[in-house]
């Protein structure tokens, strides 16, 4: 290259707007990358706006937060530590209704995916909200009244394998994130 010469990044056409958790913030990914939000939006040829934090849950306010522009895709990682946290299923599910509802008031446009929960080493615990599985079916009541929303069941895109874990029970690793990003691409194509 010659003294001077420079290049500039190709910017995607596209923007995905990723809420979540802290899977969705990519803990335990060696780099961001590799987070399977990251993945995600090299999947679809769009730049990744990744709203998620650690240890977060549903709350109706986080969806009012203004955002630099506006998404073509969204996608909602919550409801593990919903289910975990929550004191009661009725607050689980005014919480994940009110974030949805506020979210589709804002982009009554854009796609909202909302994917249920991977597999997590402690599913089969006892909570106030009831059964693991059961957080799945909590969406596909709400998601019939937002006519935007598609639910996405998250629960058998990592293997259930603590090994794809890094923690060996709940936040995937390199390769847990490669099977999350793969598989839930495969779903969102059938909806796009």
């Amino acid at each position: 290259l010659e003294d001077g010469a420079f290049v500039e990044p190709a910017k995607p056409e596209k923007l995905l707007l990723a809420y979540g958790d802290s899977i969705t913030q990519g803990y335990d990914a060696p780099r961001p990358s590799q987070r399977y939000a990251s993945r995600l939006a090299d999947f679809l040829g769009a730049s990744e706006l990744n709203k998620a934090i650690g240890a977060e849950i549903f709350r109706p306010e986080l969806a009012l937060l203004p955002d630099p522009e506006a998404p073509d895709y969204i996608s909602v990682a919550y409801g593990t530590n919903d289910w975990s946290k929550a004191e009661s299923l009725e607050q689980f599910k005014e919480n994940c209704k009110g974030f949805y509802e506020n979210l589709a008031r804002r982009y009554p446009n854009v796609p909202i995916f909302a994917i249920s929960p991977i597999w997590r080493a402690a599913y089969k615990m006892e909570k106030p909200c009831g059964d693991f599985r059961n957080v799945h079916h909590f969406f596909v009541q709400i998601a019939d009244n937002i006519p935007n929303m598609t639910v996405i069941d998250g629960w058998e895109f990592v293997p259930q394998n603590p090994e794809l874990f890094a923690d060996k029970t709940l936040h995937p690793n390199d390769e847990g994130f490669a099977f999350y990003a793969e598989g839930l691409y495969r779903e969102l194509k059938k909806h796009l």
